[in-house]
């Protein structure tokens, strides 16, 4: 008989050599994702949002009811600025009295070709509409005090701006809503001693004259620059001696109020004057650009000095602390305040707000 063939139940089997196809897919599937975020991230910055927000006050006027301004901050240069077709469509039949930017709107980069078209652009949809306009950490100095070729004070950037129609609002200045009054101030006029900040100054111009300095090349600038912000100041002075109790303040700021600060300024603010840090119906600031790269349902994902995943309060949108409301712009372009680069998942945007004493 021949040999039968033996056969062990208990025989390794040979190894197969995995498929590729499943690491294959799941890398597929990575890459999909990848280009999708970042089709979906490129979409959302081409676009600006504009959102609308209610500003309540108690005890507001009649009369200042839906008293709505527009605010924007952080457009860093950003070319934006220049589309003059996309801010027609955006704002076709928005109603608005103001127009606040809270600093950045030049940024490091020194271009301020988008910000004066986009002051022209906003002047032309509403000629009568003040646009006030305060500067931020990363623009270019506003005031000159070193020899820079010419006698002016004011950097370029600021006199293109209110060549354009912008307020360079370094003072309160009022507007008249109806029979009443509101009044845009620099936020940090509140914590300033205004009349011994001129007292300081003038002392300062009577020694520059003493030593001759107004007539020196580098000391001739810093005097032209002191005597600018003495005029700031004077004209701040006589601001508060105008402000009645029933106005209404607005602080623009470019760095948002810590809550403490808010606190400690409400505790120590004069109840009785009526240029109060207790009276601001509204603070607007900018800075956070919202976060800069944002997750959905997680908010910012990190911001500087604040860490990891630290929410929106105090980085962008409404918040109220004490009586005083706080609302903070999402910007319009990125900041290099952060170390991460672009907008990620942060639609640029612009905020409608709307006084109003009701309670819905």
């Amino acid at each position: 008989m021949g040999r039968q063939k033996s056969y062990y139940i208990f025989a390794p089997e040979k190894k197969r050599r995995k498929s590729p196809g499943c690491l294959v897919l799941i890398l597929a599937v990575l890459f999909a994702a990848v280009v999708l975020g970042l089709l979906t991230n490129a979409a959302m910055n081409r676009k600006t949002n504009l959102t609308t927000e209610k500003v309540r006050v108690m005890s507001l006027d009649k009369k200042l009811e839906n008293f709505t301004l527009l605010h924007l901050s952080d457009l860093h240069g950003d070319a934006r600025g220049l589309d003059a077709d996309m801010w027609r469509t955006l704002l076709y039949g928005k109603g608005f009295s103001a127009v606040v930017m809270t600093g950045d709107m030049v940024g490091r980069g020194g271009d301020y070709t988008p910000l004066v078209s986009l002051i022209k652009t906003l002047k032309q949809i509403k000629a009568d509409v003040p646009v006030y306009l305060i500067a931020g950490d990363d623009d270019p100095a506003a005031v000159m005090s070193t020899l820079h070729g010419n006698p002016e004070v004011l950097a370029d950037w600021v006199r293109a701006a209110q060549d354009a129609g912008a307020v360079y609002l370094d003072r309160p200045v009022s507007q008249p809503v109806g029979k009443l009054t509101a009044w845009f101030v620099p936020e940090y006029l509140y914590s300033v001693d205004i009349a011994g900040m001129q007292d300081s100054l003038t002392r300062q111009k009577q020694d520059m004259e003493a030593q001759g300095q107004q007539y020196e090349g580098e000391g001739g600038a810093s005097y032209r620059a002191l005597c600018y912000r003495l005029e700031a100041i004077t004209a701040s002075a006589e601001a508060l001696k105008a402000m009645g109790k029933e106005d209404l303040q607005i602080g623009l700021a470019h760095v948002p109020l810590q809550a403490d600060y808010v606190r400690e300024m409400v505790e120590w603010a004069d109840e009785t004057a009526a240029f109060s840090f207790r009276r601001l119906s509204l603070v607007v600031a900018g800075h956070f650009c919202g976060g800069q790269w944002r997750l959905g349902g997680l908010g910012p994902l990190y911001v500087p000095q604040q860490g990891w995943f630290p929410g929106d309060t105090g980085v962008t949108g409404m918040q109220r602390v004490n009586s005083i409301s706080q609302y903070i712009s999402a910007g319009l372009a990125p900041s290099d305040f952060y170390p991460m680069p672009g907008r990620l998942f942060n639609t640029p945007a612009v905020t409608l707000l709307s006084f109003t004493a009701k309670i819905d």
